[in-house]
């Protein structure tokens, strides 16, 4: 678990801290604060061994990344600015993380070093225009280092490992949710995992918090397409025709079951939901996290999803495993500040803005 974390020069964050992340942590706060910058930099951190892992936080907010560091890197650096690195700092599990990137003007690809004079000449004309981005990432004892630079195919990465009594440490898997995640073939997947264990019922008392008259839910093979279907009022019906509110519980509710102790960050997770299924909502996502041992960070703009967080949490008796962070900027400058279940429930209860 993702006990806390720094972001420096990274988005639109010069620095910012927060300290004390719980199990079901909700962010907060106005456009342009840098609740969305949170999850990319805990999503790089945890995929920065990928060769795509700056394509995918790209992707997160529709651009369009090329093998060019203006579009493919350029993006992560506060303000564009390559001069300063970006440095990201972790605890997990009680562990001091830290992972840099850094522009690096000097280094030759292995590939085009036999003959050094004529590499440097290549690659000094390449760096009129292009660059390589150095990276460093330390846990313990275990390190990696290496560089991502251009190639004719796109872009490489090089990586030195130091590797003490050959264990390395591995991190938790990470899956990035926003409004716009669709996946049938994965939900399927994870669908038919379940009810091969035989516990796709709890899926379906719980898609039945947003629509009370369905009864199951089924993968049907039609003309070589799979698709999922539910049955409600004893008609069939494409899942994708019921709402995106029960298409959207769905997957957020099948990928904490069926990713045991790994880390959900969801975009603007009230999206797709009306107020009032709110409340037992977050019912069923901290009972689904805490059966699963998964870690869920998640954003929001809405007051309603605020408050029902705090109800529906409270219901389940996990007030121990939340807390909010309200995420604001102030004349250049990022602050967050923490309020546990108790605190956000008294500042809901006397009207405290905390958006």
């Amino acid at each position: 678990m993702v006990n806390s974390i720094s972001l420096t020069n990274f988005r639109g964050l010069k620095q910012l801290n927060l300290s004390e992340l719980s199990q079901i942590t909700l962010l907060t706060g106005r456009n342009n604060a840098g609740k969305s910058s949170i999850l990319e930099g805990i999503f790089l951190f945890m995929d920065h061994s990928a060769v795509e892992s700056f394509s995918k936080i790209n992707s997160f907010r529709g651009l369009v990344s090329t093998a060019h560091p203006s579009q493919l890197w350029e993006p992560a650096f506060y303000k564009l600015n390559t001069e300063y690195p970006i440095q990201i700092d972790v605890t997990l599990d009680g562990k001091a993380c830290q992972l840099t990137y850094e522009r690096d003007d000097s280094f030759i690809p292995a590939e085009k070093a036999e003959n050094v004079q004529t590499a440097f000449n290549q690659f000094t004309a390449s760096t009129r225009s292009t660059f390589t981005l150095r990276f460093q990432y330390q846990q313990g004892d275990y390190s990696e280092s290496g560089f991502f630079s251009m190639n004719d195919n796109g872009f490489l990465r090089t990586v030195n490992t130091n590797l003490p009594n050959n264990k390395m440490q591995f991190l938790p898997a990470t899956r990035y949710i926003n409004p716009n995640t669709r996946d049938d073939g994965m939900v399927a997947t994870w669908l038919g995992q379940l009810e091969l264990k035989g516990e796709k019922q709890s899926v379906i008392n719980t898609l039945k918090l947003i629509e009370p008259d369905i009864s199951d839910i089924m993968i049907i093979s039609n003309q070589g397409q799979i698709q999922i279907y539910v049955r409600v009022r004893d008609q069939l019906l494409p899942i994708r025709l019921a709402g995106d509110g029960l298409n959207r519980l769905l997957y957020v509710l099948l990928a904490i079951l069926e990713n045991r102790d790994s880390i959900l960050l969801i975009d603007e997770i009230e999206t797709g939901f009306h107020y009032s299924a709110l409340k037992s909502f977050w019912s069923a996502v901290a009972t689904a996290a805490k059966e699963s041992g998964c870690q869920i960070i998640a954003t929001t703009h809405s007051y309603e999803c605020i408050q029902n967080a705090i109800s529906g949490i409270h219901a389940v008796e996990m007030n121990d495993s939340f807390c909010l962070y309200r995420v604001e900027r102030s004349n250049g400058v990022n602050r967050a500040h923490r309020y546990d279940a108790e605190l956000a429930r008294f500042a809901v209860d006397t009207n405290m803005e905390v958006r």
